[in-house]
């Protein structure tokens, strides 16, 4: 970590002594009434170039930071600004399972079925805010607020090899021989909503072109709907499925300061 912020405090001297090398044209710096911006977190890179320092071994350079920023200027020194963060995923993890049937037939038989697990996860985060800037030159401080909202579901399914029977009513899984069988859980949908308050602080490199950190509060609740799962079971001589709850839902609420704040870590901002 200390490598790191210094490898990020050299970065930093070395921009401005470059900046300040050229003509002061500060006007020429700084974004203007009808400007666009677009910015990403910098994390990522100060990591990757921290590593190298470290000699660790599998260094990458990890761009996988799903949150981008956006600004627009209504003048010089105000600006509406959002983060969003989109995520959807599914991930598939498939299993090799004794073939049941075989074995029962031969106990020797090596042959195999796949189960199969599925993940299905949806993230949304929006984050929009007024940002206010101070003094003209190219090292800016600026403080804001905003409203924040987010949305998350997951649910996962199973798929088995081996049926269940009535010869067979705890057949072979990767997960134990069970004679209750989950075949899709569905957690409930989350919703949150919350108000916050930041500061920071930008240095424009370049014209139009700046890095910052910020700080910030938070205030934010979340509630959460119940959660069922689906599962199937032999009963007596007939496979039955049925839809039971599995969780009757949550809620919560919190206050956190943050430095920096979830904006970004230190990040780059481009204006257009």
């Amino acid at each position: 970590m200390r490598k790191i912020l210094a490898v990020l405090a050299l970065s930093l001297c070395s921009i401005m002594g470059m900046a300040q090398a050229q003509p002061d044209t500060n006007a020429s710096y700084l974004p203007e009434s009808g400007d666009i911006a677009f910015g990403f977190d910098a994390s990522p890179l100060f990591n990757f170039v921290g590593n190298m320092f470290n000699n660790t071994s599998n260094n990458r350079l990890r761009l996988d930071d799903n949150t981008l920023y956006f600004r627009y200027y209504l003048n010089s020194d105000a600006a509406i600004r959002a983060a969003v963060r989109v995520h959807s995923g599914k991930e598939v993890d498939e299993y090799y399972v004794r073939d049941d049937a075989a074995f029962f037939a031969d106990p020797l038989s090596q042959k195999q079925v796949i189960d199969r697990y599925t993940e299905y996860s949806t993230d949304y985060e929006i984050k929009i805010g007024y940002q206010m800037f101070h003094n003209k030159n190219r090292l800016r401080g600026f403080y804001g607020c905003e409203l924040m909202y987010a949305y998350s579901k997951n649910r996962r399914e199973y798929e088995y090899g081996n049926q269940m029977t009535e010869l067979n009513p705890s057949p072979s899984t990767h997960w134990g021989n069970q004679d209750v069988r989950s075949l899709e859980i569905n957690d409930g949908v989350m919703h949150g909503v919350g108000v916050g308050a930041f500061g920071g602080v930008e240095y424009y490199f370049y014209p139009k072109a700046c890095i910052g950190a910020e700080f910030g509060i938070n205030y934010m609740g979340q509630w959460e709907g119940e959660s069922y799962k689906t599962q199937e079971k032999m009963v007596i001589s007939q496979l039955v499925e049925e839809e039971i709850p599995n969780s009757p839902g949550a809620h919560s609420w919190s206050i956190d300061s943050s430095l920096p704040n979830y904006y970004g870590n230190v990040y780059f901002v481009f204006h257009f």
